[in-house]
């Protein structure tokens, strides 16, 4: 059986499944170059159908399927004019079904954890059912819906409980936060305001005011009359033109945080009560709030499972993995595509200094060009990795991402200067071995997609500067030989170097793209920034060049 299926509003992806196997997630983004793209609806893709058929031919050459068994699809109609087209139609397939939003979450969350039954809280800003929707998950029985949470004050079966809206925009009164038009903001907002919170601290007097502001149902249509009653209440101006600043934009940020973890828990709470013994699992774009997650975690001592691509990316994933219910756990954080066009590395070897660092082979390392690039790392190199398949999900976790030592002082400030150009205010996360994260971070199990932010233990926030947020915490990523080989190596050969076996590890992009899918915008940020080295497949390529 050849299966495929597709998520077409922004984060669109396709998922292949050949006989009872997960062969691939496709991002559209990643292909199309243009971050949050999708086929259909929303952030659409200037030439969508060309996208979606370009990736259709790289299924068809990478795995010989013309034709699907069954086309599982959600939001791909496009309205022209009178017109509406199915984008799903353009997949050859005998048969087509469609899926939900909520529940392709859920089953996102549940069947990449290892948890024979779960409770699961997946929200959002909405999908076609619902926008926060309570699942109990069983690997025999499948996930049930056990509640879709309504809008409390509104109390009306069809004005459901948001609490990503609200939460985001804010953002767009707050000075240091990129402004975009809102419909983008939306979806680069959250973090953005995450990082910022953390530099203030929440207003007991405003808080009841913000959690009224969240149950009062904003949407793009109302929400300036939202944001003007809380504006009074809380006796501050909000206006986006004359956005806040200081410290009253920090505690406003910081008060929204606090409002959405309130909300949630408002909802959360008496299932937690009802089904005690049960994991935690956090879905929907909003599971993406590591600052709530760890909460969780630690003031409930509840184990909470975060998959790698909580937020919409994941959809299609979920809805694969709906039909599929596979009875173990599937890993699936490796499961883009390889470099687009890796077949132009000779071209590139040509006129950049170049060394192999790993043998094929013999599947070793090369210990002398390996050690050259951890020693370039310890003096404070930064140095891109494209290498092997891409990450499934927003986080970047070793094949595309951008790493150096977090150990030196001023290497947050080198690295947004050098290469990210990112606001001052947002953190870098540190990757880790998972047998050393109790080590360094107050911490004792696997954040393998950088889910939580633990605090920094007191001993190493001076020598790990660079990946400690302003509140002590640090957005962890544990790794084992398992999980990444290439990367778990490097983390022990630089712990034998310098004594610390942390990596500060950021994605390989710059702001406002997404994580790179070709040699191509790998070496244009290489040579276009001031990164000292990069990394493809398994050749080292440095700007300095080599000593003999």
């Amino acid at each position: 059986m050849n299966n495929i299926c597709i998520y077409g509003s922004h984060n669109s992806a396709l998922v292949v499944e050949i006989d009872g196997e997960i062969k691939c997630v496709l991002e559209a983004e990643r292909f199309a170059n243009y971050k949050n793209g999708g086929f259909a609806q929303y952030k659409v893709l200037l030439n969508s159908f060309v996208s979606l058929d370009y990736m259709l031919e790289w299924i068809k050459k990478e795995y010989g399927v013309k034709v699907f068994d069954c086309c599982y699809s959600l939001n791909t109609d496009v309205i022209h004019g009178k017109t509406t087209y199915h984008v799903e139609k353009l997949i050859p397939a005998k048969e087509y079904k469609h899926y939900n939003h909520h529940a392709a979450h859920a089953a996102n969350c549940f069947y990449q954890s290892e948890h024979p039954t779960a409770l699961i809280f997946s929200f959002d800003g909405g999908g076609n059912d619902g926008k926060f929707n309570v699942y109990h998950a069983d690997r025999d029985t499948g996930i049930r819906l056990l509640k879709r949470i309504i809008n409390p004050l509104y109390n009306h079966p069809h004005v459901c409980y948001d609490l990503g809206f609200p939460y985001m925009v804010i953002a767009h009164y707050l000075e240091d936060i990129h402004q975009e038009v809102l419909s983008d903001g939306n979806l680069v907002y959250p973090g953005k305001l995450m990082g910022l919170a953390s530099y203030g601290t929440f207003d007991h007097n405003w808080l009841p005011f913000v959690m009224a502001f969240y149950k009062s149902n904003p949407d793009g249509m109302n929400y300036h009359h939202h944001i003007s009653v809380l504006s009074q209440n809380i006796g501050v101006p909000l206006n986006e033109k004359e956005r806040l600043k200081g410290e009253v934009a920090y505690k406003l940020a910081a008060t929204f945080q606090k409002a959405f973890e309130e909300c949630f828990l408002e909802v959360a709470k008496p299932f937690m009560d009802e089904y005690p013994d049960l994991p935690i699992g956090m879905a929907g774009g909003c599971g993406l709030n590591i600052i709530l997650n760890t909460r969780v975690s630690t003031e409930f001592n509840k184990t909470v499972f975060v998959g790698p691509s909580p937020n919409d990316c994941g959809i299609a994933l979920g809805g694969m993995l709906q039909e599929m219910k596979p009875k173990h756990a599937v890993n699936l954080t490796y499961s883009g595509p390889n470099l687009l066009d890796i077949d132009t590395l000779l071209m590139y070897a040509q006129t950049h200094h170049c060394r192999k660092i790993v043998d094929e082979v013999q599947n070793s390392l090369l210990e002398t060009s390996f050690d050259n690039m951890v020693k370039d790392l310890a003096d404070g190199h930064i140095i891109g990795v494209a290498r092997g398949r891409a990450e499934h999900g927003p986080r970047a976790l070793g094949n595309r991402s951008i790493l150096c030592n977090p150990s030196l002082s001023d290497m947050k400030d080198v690295l947004n200067a050098k290469v990210k150009n990112r606001e001052w205010y947002r953190p870098f996360a540190p990757v880790v071995r998972l047998e050393d994260v109790n080590k360094y971070f107050e911490w004792n199990s696997e954040s393998q997609w950088m889910s939580f932010c633990p605090k920094v233990r007191d001993e190493w926030r001076d020598r790990l500067l660079a990946i400690t947020h302003i509140d002590g915490t640090a957005r962890v990523q544990t790794v084992t030989k398992e999980q990444n080989e290439w990367l778990y190596h490097l983390l022990t050969k630089f712990q034998q170097v310098t004594g610390v076996g942390v990596l500060l590890n950021t994605s390989f992009n710059v702001n406002g793209k997404p994580i790179l899918s070709t040699m191509q915008d790998a070496f244009k940020i290489y040579t276009e920034t001031q990164m000292d080295g990069l990394i493809v497949e398994n050749y080292y390529f440095r700007k300095s060049g080599y000593t003999p």
